[in-house]
Formats: C-alpha cells, structure tokens, sequence
C-alpha cells in the first residue's frame, strides 16, 4: 500500500493529477475517495478487488472533493448525490517483459481436459480453445504514448462527507479484438457466423462488470466498415469511434432507450447495438429490428445463457419473439490472471476442484506466490470467461411451447454446448488463472 506524506505546498490539483496517475498505471477500473471518521482513504478496484493506496489527513478531503466536482460541472455546494464526467491524459512509460518460467501446456494438459470433457478434450486442445502460455509473457502494462481517459463520476454523501467514485474508461482497455477476448476457438466462430449473417439478435449476459460492453465494442470492431451503417444507443458512451454514429440516452430530457429505439430505425441502420436491454420496450423493439434485417447487439443482466431467456420472459416480451429474434447469447465472466512473474505449483482444496468438474489427479495446479509486480496478490490482470449458446430449431420450438426453464436447460445440456462452468475449468487447466478464482466467478 502506498502512503506518501501530503507536502504542505501541494493543492488539490497535483493531488487528484497524482492519484488518476497511479491509477492509471495500476491498471485501476475505479477509485474510491472515502472520508472516514479521522482520515480521507483512497483505494483503488484492480482486476476487480479493492486495494488501499493512500491514508490522508481529513481536512484534506474537502478541498480534494471540490476539486472533482469543479471540473466535473457539478454543484460544488450540494451534498445530494450526483453525476458527472472529465477528461484526463496520462503519459504513459514503455511496457516491459518477464520471464514467466511456464512451460508450454502439453499431454498432461490434453489428458486433464479429456478427463473434464470426455473424447471433446483433446479436440478442443488441437482447435485452440485452450490459450497456451509461452515461456516469456508480457505483463500486463500500458502501451507507451498519452492515454487519454473519459472519468465517469458518483458523488454521494456520506456521514463524514461526500465519498466520490471515479470510473475510469481507457480507450486502451476497452477497444480489444474480439479474437483476443479469451473466447474458445469454436464459441469465436459461433460469434462470428451470427454476426456476419444479414440479421440476428446477440445479446452479452453477466453481472456488473463482467466486460459485456467490451465484448460489444470488440463486435462492433469486428463488423465495421464503409457498406454498413452502424448506429448506437448507449449510457453511458464510454468509447468513441469517431467513424460510428453513437448516441448518449439521455433520460432527464425524454431520451430513454425505448424513446430512442422508436425513431432509430428510421436512420436505416445495418448494424444495431443497444447498451442495455432493461424492459419490456426495449427488448421488443429491438428484437423487432432484428427480424427486418438488422444485426442487433445488446447486453442484459442475468446469470446464465437459459437465465437470459427467463429474463426476457419475465419482461413479457412474447415467446415466438424471443424464440426467432435472437440468435446467440454469450455469458460471461471475468477472472484474474496468475501473475507470470512469480507462479508457482500448489495444491487446492478438492473440494473445489470437485466443483469445477475435475477429476484429473495428475494435473499440476498453478498459483501467483505474490511479488512486486503484482502487489502481492499472485495475479495480474484479468481475462474473459465465455460460454456461447447458439440458438436452434429445437430450442426455439421448446420456447414456443412453453416449456420450462428446466427443460430448457436439460435440453441445452444434452445438445453438447459447454457451460461457463467448463470453459472455467479450461482456464485454470491451461494456467491462467487459480481454481479459487475460477470457482468464485462461477
């Protein structure tokens, strides 16, 4: 944990500036500002987990608060929660290299897998599903260069003042290639055969911060070019592409995703992408708009690829409409990366082993022992976890008929597709990341 001493020359200004700077470099998705009873506390959300990175004089807290809620536009005097945004630039040093000391997977690795998914194991191995480790792995770093960062802010008042949550969105982290999300050989193709059809509805499901909107941006990525007309609804927009038309939902002015959604397909657009699915409207506009034509993409909160279709359902959006209109789900996760410079072999409870469904005796389990690199965690950075149901004739008819949600997931079972489940346990077979880890994110 860092905790520089606040010089009695600094402001505000180069205390927040060194605070965004850090957070940058710890390739933090959130700060939090948090007056407490004696002292201000910052602390930083890295791969997900909140680590404390100053201990400040209170008085301190006030001018620092002030200070973002200045540049952000918002009411300096107001103790009301509240909303804004600002830009800030980093200037970024060059990434480097460690050696990881990992040796490529091999037989041991096919033999764990094919115990984990019967003769589909080693196929799955052959196709590349499984991501390999090489001797020497980059570290997770920022690319050299400014970075330029869009700061979402919550204000909200607390007993001891107003806490301040800092999003910060990094066009380096957001915009990544949908091949190297993390996906599965095969769940890419599924992915890529939707999306380059002429119509079809794709929707990301998974808890807050599992990465949908990345995998919506890494689609768009995928889909853009000068014959198709791409257009957005988003809220917020947190990348801009420039050669897109984005449009930011505006509710305290009347633009809500369904106000939105009923003039936006009189902008002839190919290519749709709605940034939340949140009701009954919504959903069914764009589901209409993906049967005339378009590629329509979304997310929606659920836990699973059936757990989305319930949640449809119980939106009352009609059952022959969410039986044709979509065409694919991907749920997902995000897990931490073992950090490459100071892995190591250990055993985990079998317990948990158990739970992920292996069953492999001889495999060699991996964990990050904690160094500098990565702070002591044992891990750097984080990666997908994605299990992709494409949707068929079957499945649709047992939409159609009313069946169950039970049925619905017997019926996903026997089909063959692989589970979030699974695919976690590939990612702990291949040794990206802890049984712990995998196991907590499904």
């Amino acid at each position: 944990m860092s905790q520089p001493q606040t010089q009695k020359n600094s402001t505000p200004e180069k205390f927040l500036n060194r605070i965004l700077e850090e957070a940058v470099q710890s390739h933090a998705s959130d700060v939090h500002i948090e007056p407490l009873a004696e002292l201000l506390r910052v602390r930083f959300r890295i791969d997900g987990s909140l680590r404390e990175h100053y201990r400040q004089p209170l008085m301190e807290a006030e001018q620092l608060i002030t200070r973002i809620k200045a540049i952000s536009d918002l009411d300096i005097a107001s103790h009301l929660p509240q909303d804004g945004h600002f830009e800030f630039s980093v200037d970024l040093t060059e990434p480097t290299e460690v050696s990881s000391g990992i040796s490529k997977p091999s037989s041991q690795l096919a033999h764990a897998l094919t115990s984990l998914f019967g003769g589909a194991g080693e196929q799955s191995l052959q196709k590349g599903a499984v991501p390999q480790l090489s001797a020497k792995t980059k570290l997770r770093t920022q690319p050299a260069g400014i970075c330029v960062l869009n700061v979402r802010v919550s204000v909200f008042p607390t007993v001891y003042g107003d806490a301040v949550v800092l999003r910060l969105l990094n066009r380096n982290d957001m915009l990544i290639p949908l091949a190297r999300l993390g996906m599965a050989e095969e769940d890419l193709a599924v992915v890529r055969d939707i999306i380059f059809h002429n119509y079809g509805m794709i929707l990301s499901t998974g808890p807050s911060g599992a990465g949908k909107s990345t995998t919506l941006y890494a689609i768009l990525q995928e889909l853009k070019n000068k014959e198709k007309n791409i257009v957005t609804l988003e809220d917020p927009v947190e990348f801009y592409f420039g050669d897109i038309r984005q449009t930011q939902i505006r509710p305290e002015q009347g633009l809500s995703y369904a106000v939105g959604m009923r003039s936006i397909l009189r902008q002839d657009p190919d290519v749709l992408m709605v940034g939340e699915i949140r009701d009954h409207e919504t959903a069914e506009y764009a589901m209409r708009a993906s049967l005339v034509g378009r590629i329509v993409g979304s997310t929606i909160h659920s836990n699973s690829t059936i757990g989305t279709i319930a949640r449809l359902i119980d939106m009352d959006v009609e059952r022959s409409l969410v039986a044709y209109a979509l065409s694919g789900i991907i749920s997902q996760r995000l897990v931490r990366r073992i950090c490459a410079a100071c892995v190591t072999e250990y055993t985990p409870d079998p317990t948990l082993i158990e739970r992920l469904g292996i069953t492999s005796n001889a495999f060699q389990f991996r964990k990050g022992a904690g160094c500098d690199v990565c702070g002591g965690t044992g891990y750097n950075g984080r990666t997908g976890v994605y299990a992709v149901l494409r949707m068929d004739d079957n499945l649709r008819s047992l939409i159609v008929e009313h069946a169950s949600i039970k049925a619905l997931q017997e019926y996903v079972g026997q089909s063959g597709a692989v589970s979030l489940l699974q695919r976690a346990a590939e990612k702990v077979l291949s040794g990206e990341t802890t049984v712990e880890e995998a196991v907590v994110a499904v």
